[in-house]
């Protein structure tokens, strides 16, 4: 059995606007058919009577009324009156209502025959009648009215009349007239109505309402299964579209943000300079409450305006864990690569010691490599108990080794366990020591090697950590802004991983802060153990 086809959205919106205009004509015309018929009607009894008052007033109709053989003269006079008004009769009688004129000759002399015999008495009273009645010559609305002579005494009645059928020939031409334009009416509201869904249809690219519903529903789902926000917003700064990963950066997963204005949700957006300007914004660092991401910016634009802007952001740390397992697959090879030859080194000299038989340097050389690992391991393991900042510390170690710069991590140094805060512990070594690394690397040697010192300290409720290098230290002119999103000296793109961790060590109720000379800088953070909040 095939299924039954729906009407398509341009036939619905054809048939609608067909219905509401012929809805809409047949009252108009049903009302300017009543009023054209009531006004036919009020007229040709108006005409009636008026005609009646003429001839009644005639002093030919009146002195003929007189004299022994009236008709001679009024049937004359009234048939040419009637052919010129177009009355279907004209009938003068004295008071006993004997004719005197009348369209056929044989009722001359006779009285009146009808249905109006009542009206006919109100007439010989010397009033006016208007009425609808047969008679003789078939329906006809008629006007009577009664002739008085000079001394004002009646002497006779006037009786006009015109057929309805002839009232309604007219009133057919006339409907006739009204129908013709209320049909040229409907075709223009068809041909309009055609035009109109096909605009419509144009907008929207000719798909039909439930294809437009498939695709509004499945780009949602497209759009929260993606990994990356996404915020919309139109012409007037207004958001259209925020996906289920933007509102969970935004913390606002429970609020529905649609219609509301971007710069009372994410005024750091830049989302309407993009509108202003209609300048693409790519891989450009920002921070959005406590969390460093990745943004684009996007204008929209619809025949060469911009009617829209788009932004989309994935959290930073989500693209730097991809960037490092990468790097670490290759810092892994090199870091293989040298610890062969640092190996084969020791292995040359070890066997060339053997061949000199030198074996007590053989055992010294493998106790001194071998009292080394276990001091590191021993020393990380007493001191620091947490695994992922060994890691972190331990990976640092082998970094700084390779690029000559000495990593220490004070002997002093304890770290409770567990760690308090452990995400931004690890947040601050990693980027407070790369910090120092990347500041060392080819700046000019202050006569003694380039080293970065690592201190724990824990006293009662607070826990502080400290990095320390002989690096060439910050600019003096750059004070408490280096903690600002996006300043830094080390171009454009940086400067926003002191500016989060600054955020995120205050939001738990900590301090940081930074002292830099020339001959280098300390980076001191001082964290709550139980929350709380550091004083000065």
């Amino acid at each position: 059995m095939k299924p039954t086809r729906s009407l398509t959205l341009r036939s619905k919106i054809n048939l609608l606007v067909l219905l509401n205009i012929l809805f809409v004509l047949i009252l108009v015309l049903s009302a300017l058919s009543y009023i054209t018929i009531d006004r036919k009607y009020k007229e040709t009894g108006e005409r009636a009577i008026f005609l009646a008052r003429t001839i009644a007033g005639l002093p030919q109709v009146v002195q003929a009324l007189q004299e022994s053989n009236p008709s001679s003269v009024i049937q004359p006079l009234a048939e040419d009156l009637r052919i010129k008004t177009k009355a279907e009769f004209i009938v003068v009688t004295n008071m006993d209502l004997i004719r005197f004129s009348h369209p056929n000759p044989m009722k001359i002399g006779l009285p009146l025959d009808g249905e109006d015999v009542d009206l006919d008495q109100q007439v010989l009273h010397g009033q006016e009648v208007q009425s609808t009645s047969g008679g003789s010559l078939g329906l006809s609305i008629r006007g009577k009215t009664p002739i008085f002579d000079t001394n004002h005494h009646q002497i006779g009645v006037v009786s006009v009349g015109f057929l309805v059928q002839d009232i309604w020939k007219d009133i057919y031409s006339i409907l006739l007239k009204i129908v013709i334009s209320g049909i040229i009416a409907l075709l223009f509201g068809l041909f309009g109505a055609y035009l109109l869904s096909g605009h419509i249809k144009k907008q929207i690219f000719n798909m039909e309402p439930n294809e437009i519903a498939f695709i509004t529903q499945e780009q949602a789902a497209i759009l929260n299964s993606i990994r990356e926000g996404i915020i919309a917003i139109n012409s007037d700064g207004k958001i259209t579209t925020c996906n289920r990963e933007a509102k969970k950066i935004l913390e606002m997963e429970n609020t529905d943000v649609n219609g509301r204005d971007i710069n009372s949700i994410l005024p750091t957006s830049r989302l309407l300079e993009v509108l202003e300007e209609g300048n693409l914004h790519q891989d450009e660092p920002m921070i959005i409450g406590n969390t460093l991401v990745i943004t684009n910016r996007v204008p929209v634009r619809a025949k060469g305006k911009v009617i829209g802007a788009v932004a989309t952001f994935r959290d930073k740390l989500q693209l730097d864990q991809i960037d490092q397992r990468l790097a670490d697959i290759g810092q892994y090879a090199d870091s293989l690569r040298s610890q062969r030859h640092e190996f084969m080194n020791k292995l040359h000299l070890i066997s060339g010691l053997i061949t000199m038989k030198e074996y007590e340097m053989v055992n010294e050389l493998i106790e001194e490599i071998n009292e080394e690992q276990q001091y590191l391991l021993s020393f990380f393991l007493s001191k620091i108990h947490d695994s992922a900042v060994i890691g972190v510390l331990i990976g640092k170690l082998h970094r700084a080794k390779e690029l000559g710069i000495q990593l220490i991590v004070d002997s002093e140094s304890v770290l409770p366990d567990p760690c308090p805060h452990r995400d931004i512990v690890i947040t601050l070594l990693g980027n407070a020591i790369e910090n120092s690394l990347e500041a060392m690397v080819g700046a000019p040697s202050k006569g003694g090697p380039a080293t970065i010192i690592v201190r724990f300290e824990d006293v009662r409720d607070l826990l502080t950590i400290s990095v320390q290098d002989t690096g060439p230290g910050i600019d003096p002119l750059l004070g408490e802004d280096v903690f600002k999103d996006g300043v830094s000296t080390k171009g454009s793109g940086r400067g926003f991983g002191l500016a989060l961790l600054a955020r995120l060590i205050t939001n738990v109720g900590g301090k940081l802060s930074i002292n830099s000379s020339s001959l280098g800088s300390t980076l001191v953070a001082s964290l709550p153990k139980k929350g709380g909040t550091v004083h000065e």
